[in-house]
């Protein structure tokens, strides 16, 4: 846990005003989070800190990119992420839960840092789409692995009757029975 150290500020020495941090993101920072999707990446990390006497405002723009596995043909490929978002960070003499905007520290904490390292890796974390995927070539075709697209080829419904005998899309099937019952509109 070393490594996720430099992802700390110590707040309690800074004056009120905004204050600049660049930090990077390296595959060192993403082997630290067990389980993680991410097996390495790069990334520019730069935080503007503005402190007030109520709490403070950290403003993100995280730019880089990360390896991820492709969900179309499971091999691996770089992909890049950009973040902008704002953590706030309150001050609370009781006990409550971060929720993702919020973070919430005592005044009287004896830990003078805030520790980042979990918010800047579920940011990145979820500036992913959805789905990931090869990008296309400038052509318009995938760049996916072509062996592994040619293993999921489309059959036709007459090879898919052939090798599966008895499923819905042949006649003895007991969905196209139910849909001859199904009343009309």
């Amino acid at each position: 846990m070393d490594v996720l150290k430099k992802y700390s500020i110590a707040f309690k020495g800074l004056g009120e005003g905004t204050h600049r941090f660049d930090m990077k993101v390296d595959d060192r920072f993403f082997e630290a989070f067990e389980g993680s999707e991410i097996r390495r990446g790069n990334a520019d990390v730069r935080l503007t800190l503005d402190k007030r006497g109520n709490g403070m405002a950290l403003d993100f723009d995280i730019r880089g990119e990360v390896a991820v596995e492709c969900d179309r043909c499971l091999e691996e490929f770089m992909m890049p992420v950009r973040y902008e978002g704002t953590l706030h960070v309150r001050y609370s003499d009781c006990e409550r839960e971060s929720d993702g905007e919020v973070m919430w520290i005592s005044p009287s904490e004896t830990e003078l840092n805030v520790d980042l390292s979990q918010y800047i890796y579920e940011s990145i974390c979820l500036s992913l789409p959805y789905q990931r995927v090869h990008p296309d070539d400038s052509e318009g075709r995938s760049t996916c692995d072509p062996d592994m697209l040619s293993r999921f080829r489309i059959v036709s419904e007459e090879e898919f009757d052939r090798l599966c005998p008895g499923t819905e899309t042949d006649g003895s099937s007991p969905w196209k029975k139910l849909k001859e019952i199904k009343p009309s509109k």
